[in-house]
């Protein structure tokens, strides 16, 4: 068991460093994370470890992000302390989102897809204005997230790149692989609307796999909303297991 929260601390943490905040305030252990509103990782608190210190931390929590006009959010993993789900729910926290973070053998991920050479992946060291709008557009988001992205994308810090999957010069896929630690985070994977349900999303999973285990990683973690099961069930077939979950706790405006 103890050997399990340890890794769940461990993969939030190097998650957490995968899609860095805009604005971050350090309370104890805990990570207070801002970024103009857009996703919930980067706009909520990193509550791994005990409760902070000081007895008003709550206080604290709640004035940060009522200062920058967003609801007070809480990441809520494997790793927080056991009691503050429940402490958010009595405080009218609406619990949303739940997620898996799973992980895979570097091995038995790329052992199970059978590359198509009708696709190349090219990898690049940032994500440029142009890999932005198309991950924007793929994912049907509003345009006002570029702002957001572009901050996330060129803040992160260990070794990264973003991945475009194209076929007879169409781009048909984006993901984005993060190393750190012997571990790599894949995130952002997407397929053009046009192309789904043809195996590109595991040709682009492989492609990050081998470009991960190039630059040093042994294992593969992801998060995944446990909703999408059509997602769960791709990442299992290629050999990833779920380890740990979390979700979000969310202040109603109306509190």
């Amino acid at each position: 068991m103890e050997s399990n929260v340890r890794l769940t601390a461990l993969l939030e943490e190097l998650a957490a460093n995968a899609w860095p905040a805009h604005e971050q305030q350090t309370l104890g252990k805990w990570r207070l994370r801002a970024t103009f509103g857009t996703t919930k990782r980067a706009n909520s608190v990193f509550a791994v470890g005990p409760f902070p210190a000081c007895d008003d931390w709550m206080t604290v929590v709640e004035d940060f992000y009522q200062r920058r006009s967003l609801p007070a959010c809480f990441c809520v993993s494997d790793a927080s302390p056991a009691e503050l789900d429940g402490m958010l729910a009595a405080r009218g926290y609406e619990k949303v989102d739940e997620c898996y973070v799973m992980t895979a053998k570097m091995s038995d991920c790329i052992e199970r897809v059978d590359f198509d050479s009708r696709f190349t992946c090219r990898f690049a060291g940032e994500a440029d204005d142009e890999w932005i709008r198309d991950f924007i557009r793929f994912e049907h988001f509003a345009p006002e997230r570029h702002r957001a992205y572009t901050h996330i994308f060129s803040a992160i810090r260990p070794e990264k790149a973003f991945a475009r999957i194209c076929e007879n010069g169409e781009t048909v896929g984006l993901g984005t692989v993060v190393v750190e630690r012997g571990w790599a985070c894949l995130c952002n994977i997407v397929v053009a609307p046009a192309h789904r349900r043809r195996g590109i999303g595991v040709q682009l999973v492989g492609s990050l796999a081998g470009w991960a285990r190039d630059h040093g990683a042994s294992g593969l973690y992801l998060q995944v909303v446990k909703e999408n099961a059509a997602a769960v069930s791709i990442y299992k077939k290629l050999g990833f297991v779920p380890v740990s979950g979390h979700h979000y706790r969310i202040r109603p405006t109306t509190c």
